[in-house]
């Protein structure tokens, strides 16, 4: 009741100011968008679509594409492991982060140019003319990995006047951003631009082992513009962009300190250290502190390349999109996020190299029916390599956690002797997994749309598209980690088989000579050791979790994946100042390839055995998934738009599904890639403005969520090693209600014109994670006594400024009211029952002075 109450409101609010609209006064400015492919207001675009101006962006301090969730209520940003690890979330539907070869369903795009992955899309905002936000299934005209939405940053082209600006600004943490433009013509038909962004801070995350700051920022942006008019109808814009990034960054707050943290920190096993340092107790994750054995290293280059060309006739118009985009990243951490030196290297190695092109015709004489045709065509290469190694302690934390389960020391040495190996093999410093992957991906969209006025005041909207994606998989590893390649059913068999047997090891004669033994031994080799078994039991299982780093099988797969999508929209003009809008669209994405040390081959319909064939064997070989089939999403949706010269609303209502979601979940030692059978959405989303005097602009927005699973049978559970059906169960990390309001006064005093504004960003209480503890019911659904993670939002961002003969000033603080909540929570690595998360930004404040010029 009260999400409806506050989206109430904020109607009611809205309707009563249409009696202003014959008013005089300061108005609120007409937004032009490219939604659909061509130029439309945002009143007449039949679209859920929120649009952020450059000047909006410049006065709230939105500095890159993440900050854009405190404006849009529908869009929700996390930041992971890394800089650029980021997940970008409409309504609730979002994947991408921790996998190269999982593209987003929120496809973003900056002037036409898709971005593959999110590395490529976080570089600061300096020229930017507007971002549009579009909700729900694009495929229709923006191809694939649109299944949940578009982001379309569009830059400023260059200007034929001169001009330009200088920008230097500072700030908490040490802040200092420079900025910097210069834009005009160098003949009659040629312009250029020339942007350029130096951002860097200090980080407010204390690694407590060296006093280093991390979250910090430290990164450079550069973008050269060139705009020939060729002729009259004919224009030519080459865009070039570099853009670099040296941080460190990201870090882990511990969430809750479990049984494991005593080994951790015990000098006979650990040797390490973990902020706050009590076992079986919370941490204090706002204290923003961590003991880490190394810091966070991430380094990313991004570079492209562009050519617009746009030719418009009287009827018909051309346009055409030529990129050619480079990706390199190189990111190494601590993957235990613990003092302990248990894990020295996790190095991740991309190069992502992007071709595409795009031809649209468009044809309008100005009669009833008007519409477009085109085609989009990408080849992509993806390299992908991972290096993770074991550090100088993991031997001793080894032998903790087998003495926590069975009292004894000395079984991984027993083990070697058994095995005829050299004392400290296992775990040993430098030991580890290295994988190797290459993923080539061909894909050609083929699109159309047409409108057709069905009278003065309704219009008809249907578009088809076929998109083909072909993606080849190549996947290698390199693996000395003797543990884990150990069969430990195997091990146990033989040592039964020799117990029973006076010592005799099992060859085919002496099996075939004892069958009665042979077949006991069989049984036992797959029957894990507890209170209920006693000594009759394999006690080798008891290492089997232990083998973190399991050996993966080389292989090279395919997929080839075809889909129709299609856009069906009725949209009436209800009065002058009012449109209505219903309808369907559909949107796609591909296979996503598993290209981790996590991939693996799905379990076969028939189970493997035990030795002798017995038993079922639920160990050996260790199964998982190469790969998430296709998601097809689907929107059901009506809208009202309605816009007065001093007042504006839009309102969407819709139901969204997504069949075979693409689910990426972590489980302590590393991630499940999966298919949610079916999630669906329900939800209502409404934007407000009101321009209530001439100095005063009230903006409110609201987006109401209704999610749920229909159908995930064998979801991964909280409980390690299961798996759960979550069907009727709610997703988590979803927000019921979130709010964004914005006040804005403008004045003006003599040759000097300023502002103030202030936003609120409110998300109400939601679920981020359940985790296991010793004492969870994992037979429940979802498990209970389990360890769970809340998120809540309410921070407060507010800017000032004022503009006097070409010089701007601007004050501006992030997070004023210092709001604490946990962005993403998991299971500690190698750590059970321990849980780490991600904090938010702390307040963040500083000035700025612009010279334009």
């Amino acid at each position: 009741m009260k999400s409806f109450s506050i989206v109430g409101l904020a109607v009611a609010a809205t309707l009563l100011t249409t009696q202003a609209a014959a008013q005089d006064g300061t108005q609120l400015e007409e937004v032009v968008v490219t939604a659909t492919k061509r130029e439309q207001t945002l009143q007449d675009v039949p679209v859920a679509v929120t649009v952020t101006t450059g000047e909006t962006i410049t006065r709230a301090a939105v500095r890159d594409v993440s900050d854009l969730a405190s404006l849009v209520p529908s869009l929700r940003v996390s930041q992971l492991q890394t800089s650029t690890n980021t997940n970008f979330i409409i309504r609730g539907f979002g994947n991408g982060a921790n996998n190269p070869g999982i593209e987003p369903s929120v496809g973003v795009f900056i002037d036409g140019v898709y971005r593959s992955r999110s590395a490529g899309s976080i570089g600061d905002l300096v020229d930017v003319q507007r971002v549009e936000v579009l909700r729900g299934p694009q495929s229709t005209l923006f191809g694939q990995n649109a299944s949940a939405g578009v982001i379309s940053v569009v830059t400023q082209q260059p200007d034929f006047d001169w001009g330009g600006f200088v920008e230097a600004g500072v700030g908490n943490y040490n802040e200092r951003v420079l900025k910097g433009k210069v834009t005009g013509p160098l003949t009659d038909a040629l312009a250029f631009s020339v942007t350029g962004s130096m951002n860097k801070r200090d980080g407010y995350f204390v690694n407590l082992t060296n006093n280093d700051k991390l979250n910090d920022r430290d990164r450079w942006d550069l973008r050269a513009q060139l705009l020939w008019n060729a002729s009259e109808n004919t224009t030519v814009r080459l865009i070039a962009d570099k853009s670099e990034l040296d941080e460190l960054c990201c870090g882990v707050s511990n969430l809750l300190n479990g049984p494991t943290g005593a080994l951790v920190q015990n000098p006979l096993f650990g040797n390490g250290k973990i902020y706050p340092g009590t076992a079986n107790s919370p941490g204090q994750p706002f204290d923003r502190k961590a003991y880490l054995n190394k810091n966070p290293v991430n380094s990313v280059e991004n570079d492209g390349v562009s050519l617009h060309i746009d030719w418009k006739g009287e009827a018909l118009s051309l346009a055409s999109i030529t990129a050619i985009r480079s990706q390199k990243t190189d990111f190494d951490y601590d993957f235990d996020f613990a003092g302990a030196d248990l894990g020295r290297t996790n190095r991740n190695i991309g190069d992502i190299d992007t071709k595409s092109q795009e031809f649209r015709l468009s044809f309008d004489n100005g009669g009833p029916v008007r519409g477009l045709l085109g085609a989009y065509v990408s080849s992509e290469d993806v390299k992908y390599d991972n290096i993770i190694q074991f550090g100088s302690n993991m031997r001793g934390y080894a032998t903790g956690l087998v003495f926590a389960g069975t009292g004894s020391l000395t079984a991984l040495s027993s083990l070697e002797t058994a095995l005829g190996l050299p004392a400290g093999t296992f775990f040993a410093a430098n030991v580890g997994s290295s994988i190797f992957t290459r993923q080539e991906s061909d894909a050609y969209t083929v699109f159309g749309q047409l409108e057709a006025d069905l009278g003065e005041r309704a219009t008809l909207t249907a578009g088809v598209a076929y998109t083909n994606t072909q993606k080849s998989i190549d996947f290698r590893q390199t693996n000395n980690d003797v543990f884990a390649g150990l069969d430990l059913v195997q091990i146990g068999f033989a040592q039964i088989f020799g117990a029973l047997t006076g010592g005799l090891p099992p060859t085919p004669a002496n099996i075939a000579a004892r069958p009665a033994q042979a077949a006991q031994a069989d049984i036992l080799s797959v029957t894990p050791c507890s209170a209920a078994t006693g000594p009759a039991c394999n006690s080798a299982l008891g290492l089997y979790a232990l083998q973190f780093l399991h050996p993966v099988v080389p292989y090279a797969d395919k997929s080839d994946d075809s889909e129709f999508t299609y856009t069906v929209r009725l949209a009436f003009d209800v009065t002058d100042n009012i449109n209505a809008y219903a309808g369907v669209s559909t949107g796609y994405k591909a296979t996503s390839w598993n290209l981790s040390r996590d991939s693996k081959p799905l379990a076969p319909a028939v189970p493997p055995r035990s030795p002798l064939g017995g038993a079922v064997n639920p160990y050996y070989p260790r199964f998982g998934t190469r790969k998430a089939d296709p998601e097809e999403s689907t929107v059901y949706e009506i809208g009202l738009k309605g816009r007065w010269p001093r007042a504006a609303m839009y309102v969407a209502l819709f139901d969204q599904t997504i069949k075979g979601f693409q689910d990426n979940t972590f489980r302590g030692t590393g991630f499940v890639l999966s298919n949610a059978g079916k999630q669906s959405t329900k939800g209502i989303e409404i934007e407000t403005q009101f321009q209530v005097t001439d100095n005063w602009r009230v903006d409110l927005a609201a987006t109401l969520l209704d999610p749920v699973y229909d159908t995930y049978v064998g979801a991964p559970s909280p409980c390690s090693g299961r798996n759960t059906d979550l069907t009727g169960q709610r997703p988590n990390n979803i927000h019921d209600t979130s709010v964004s309001l914005g006040l804005n006064y403008a004045w003006s005093m003599g040759e000097t014109d300023g502002f103030v504004r202030a936003d609120y960003d409110y998300q109400d209480n939601t679920l981020v994670n359940r985790h296991e503890q010793a004492t969870s019911n994992c037979a429940a659904v979802p498990p209970t006594n389990t360890f769970d993670v809340y998120r809540k939002v309410g921070t407060v961002n507010a800017s000032a400024g004022f503009s006097r003969d070409g010089w701007d000033f601007l004050v501006w603080g992030r997070n004023l009211n210092d709001d604490d909540y946990i962005v993403q929570s998991f299971p500690s690595v190698a750590q059970q029952f321990s849980v780490s998360g991600y904090p938010n930004q702390p307040r963040t404040y500083g000035v700025s002075v612009r010279k334009n010029f």
